[in-house]
Parts: C-alpha cells; sequence; structure tokens
C-alpha cells in the first residue's frame, strides 16, 4: 500500500512539473529570444509586388469583387513668373486624383489574379480619361502584367526620394501644368519645358499602351523587369493595341529594369537601379531611347537620393510635345529627414535639353514637408523656384504652397 502511494505520488509529481514547465516554456522562450535578431522586418526583406498580402490570403477561392480606391491631392499655390519681356504673378489651384475600381481572387495554388482600373478624377485633355487599365498575375513566381499600364522602366525605376505629401520631383503631376504655362507665357512659345525636363519619370515612348509586362521575384535583393509592347499607336492606352501604324510611329518598343536592394551594417539601407526603353520608328526617323540610373542610400531617418535619365530623340514620338527635341538629361537631388509622422526634404533638379539650334537649361530647388495627421490623410508645404533658358534668354517661375494629399 505505502509503495503504491509512494508510485501515485511520484506520477502526480511529474504531472505537475510537466504542467509547469508547459506553462512557463512559452515566457522562457520569450525571454531567451534576441529582440534584435534581424535589424530588417519581413516587410523590409519583400517588396510589395514580391508577397502575398493578408488579403491576398483572405480571398482565397472567394468570388472577385470589385473595391474602390484611390486618391486625391490638393495643392494651393502663390505663383509669380517673371522673364525679359513679360510679368505674371497669380494664385493657382492644382488637383492630381484617381478613382481606382480594383479586384482580386486567389487560385488554389496561391497564384493571386487581379484587375485595376483607374479612373483621372479630373478632365482630362490627353483623352485618357480611363488612365491605366490591365489585368495581372503574380506569385512565389514573380509578376505578370497585361494590358494599358506603365511599363517596367518606368515601375521599375530607383528615384530620388519624395517630402511633400501628393508632390514629387521625380514624377511631377501636380504643379507641372503650373510651371508649364508659365514658360510658355514667358517665352511667347509652346510646349517650352515639358515634364521630361522636370522629372526623371521614364514613360514618353510606350506610355499606357497596351503592352506585355513581367517582373522576376527578388532574389538576393535583385529584381529583373521587361516589358513589351506592339507600337504606341494608342500612348493612353485604349481597348486594342491592332491598328494600322503609320510613319513616324514606333512600334516593338522593348522596356528593361533592373534594381537591387541590400541592407548593410548597422542599418544602412542601399538601393540602385537602372531601367531603358526603346522603340523602332516606322518609316524614315530616328528611333527613340530613354534610360535612367538611380541610387538611394538611407541611414536611420535620413535618406539621400539622385536620379538621372537621358531621353534621347524624343522629337520622334508622335505629338507636339517633343517636336524638336533631340537629347534631354535631367537629374534630381533629394535628401531627406523623417521625425515621427513628419518629414522634411530639400531637392535640386538640373537639365539640360538640345532642341534643333535650341540650347534649353531648367533648374529646380524644391524645399518643404509634410506631416500624416491621420489614416490617408496627410498635409505639406513647399516652396518652387525654378529657372529656364532658351539661348541665353531667361525666365524664372516661383510657387509657395501647400497640399492635402487624401488616400483611400
Amino acid at each position: 500500500m505505502k509503495r503504491l502511494l509512494s508510485t501515485t505520488s511520484l506520477a502526480r509529481g511529474a504531472a505537475i512539473r510537466k504542467a509547469g514547465l508547459a506553462a512557463a516554456l512559452p515566457f522562457s522562450l520569450l525571454a531567451i529570444a534576441p529582440v534584435h535578431a534581424d535589424p530588417m522586418s519581413m516587410n523590409d526583406k519583400m517588396s510589395m509586388n514580391d508577397k502575398m498580402s493578408m488579403n491576398d490570403t483572405m480571398a482565397m477561392n472567394e468570388a472577385m469583387s470589385i473595391k474602390v480606391g484611390g486618391f486625391f491631392t490638393q495643392s494651393i499655390a502663390a505663383v509669380d513668373a517673371d522673364s525679359n519681356t513679360v510679368s505674371q504673378e497669380d494664385e493657382a489651384l492644382n488637383q492630381n486624383a484617381e478613382i481606382h475600381f480594383m479586384g482580386k481572387t486567389m487560385l488554389n495554388n496561391g497564384t493571386v489574379i487581379g484587375i485595376n482600373i483607374q479612373l483621372e478624377a479630373e478632365s482630362s485633355s490627353d483623352g485618357d480619361q480611363i488612365d491605366e487599365h490591365y489585368v495581372y498575375a503574380r506569385g512565389n513566381w514573380g509578376k505578370l502584367i497585361v494590358g494599358a499600364e506603365n511599363g517596367v522602366a518606368h515601375l521599375g525605376e530607383v528615384t530620388a526620394p519624395g517630402f511633400v505629401a501628393g508632390l514629387k520631383m521625380a514624377d511631377n503631376s501636380l504643379t507641372d501644368a503650373v510651371i508649364e504655362a508659365a514658360y510658355d507665357t514667358a517665352f511667347g512659345a509652346s510646349n517650352v519645358i515639358e515634364d521630361a525636363n522636370m522629372s526623371t519619370k521614364i514613360e514618353n515612348i510606350s506610355g499606357d499602351a497596351n503592352k506585355v509586362s513581367y517582373f522576376t521575384p527578388r532574389l538576393g535583393g535583385l529584381q529583373l523587369g521587361v516589358s513589351f509592347a506592339p507600337n504606341n499607336a494608342d500612348i493612353y492606352g485604349g481597348e486594342s493595341n491592332f491598328v494600322a501604324v503609320s510613319d513616324g510611329q514606333q512600334e516593338d518598343i522593348l522596356e528593361f529594369s533592373v534594381n537591387y536592394k541590400m541592407y548593410l551594417m548597422d542599418g544602412v539601407r542601399l538601393k540602385l537601379g537602372y531601367t531603358e526603353a526603346e522603340g523602332s520608328t516606322v518609316g524614315a526617323g530616328a528611333d527613340p531611347e530613354s534610360y535612367g540610373y538611380g541610387a538611394q542610400i538611407a541611414y536611420q531617418d535620413i535618406t539621400f537620393g539622385v536620379n538621372q535619365t537621358t531621353y534621347e530623340n524624343l522629337g520622334a514620338v508622335s505629338g507636339a510635345k517633343y517636336a524638336a527635341s533631340d537629347d534631354i538629361e535631367t537629374t534630381n537631388y533629394a535628401v531627406v529627414y523623417k521625425m515621427g509622422a513628419s518629414k522634411f526634404g530639400i531637392g535640386y533638379t538640373d537639365s539640360e535639353e538640345t532642341a534643333g539650334a535650341d540650347n534649353i537649361d531648367y533648374q529646380e530647388l524644391m524645399i518643404g514637408g509634410s506631416t500624416k495627421i491621420s489614416d490617408g490623410v496627410s498635409v505639406g508645404y513647399y516652396y518652387q523656384d525654378t529657372e529656364a533658358s532658351i539661348n541665353e534668354q531667361d525666365a524664372d517661375v516661383s510657387l509657395v504652397g501647400l497640399t492635402l494629399a487624401l488616400q483611400f
């Protein structure tokens, strides 16, 4: 009897000790886990195009439904424009806004199938009220895009960082119309300064023409991309690329991108990129080509970036914007400091263009910042001081403004 009790007691003791170990085990592991084992989060290591989001997982085996998103940026600015012959001074209210209709579903093998249709939220004089519209598929094998969307030379660019809510130096779609119109008036000509003189985005050859694009998964920090557009007859995107291509238009447009991300010691982050786009001109005429280099380096809350793009023979592309342009070289620089929900920055743009017998120079200094005041709502402020010259005839345009940037 005494031996039986002893055995029972031992069993109970073992059970208690086992239960106690099980209860303590998570806390023990938590106590010994290294808090700073990896300076990068999983989100840092994988780009949005390279990973499946929680929403993707939730969409598995569900019928595709359409969600509405987009952005709306409102700018209010005081404008001062002067030249040798004309003085301008006025206020400007500018908008840049799009409404996006998005849908996706996940197949049993984990591949995500989706659509994206983007509607310009303001009147468009370019005939692209419906902007990008495409279907896509993505998985651990990469991402495939088919339809009217920018090519990889634009999507894969590494650019100078932005610091004003809703306004980017590398892709100015907010105050560009004010600057362009002011210089047209100052010089008494049309299309003197255009987006290729101000920004480094590569989209002037294929634009939103229907194309096929593919991005590889990011492997060891490296990602490659390639796009093919049969032609740019409808550079703003249409329902079909099948048209009678006329002389002077481009066909067999190819784009390439290479970008690399890495984390160095002590939390230093580095991005490098190269992108290129080129097309073959039908009939007589030069073949347009654009290519650009970009780099960003960040340490803690400070980021510095530079991007240089060269546009060759844009005059061969249909349209009046670059009718006489032979060569444009534009460089953006920017340094940004982030402090909590706010960021501050300074940027500089330098551009040189050869257009027939004309030499066109453009410089821009931008100072500003922004603050996120809630999810999807940010306010910004900026000062742009620009100067342009054509064969030593000078003019300058400056803006001081505020932005309200909404994302939904």
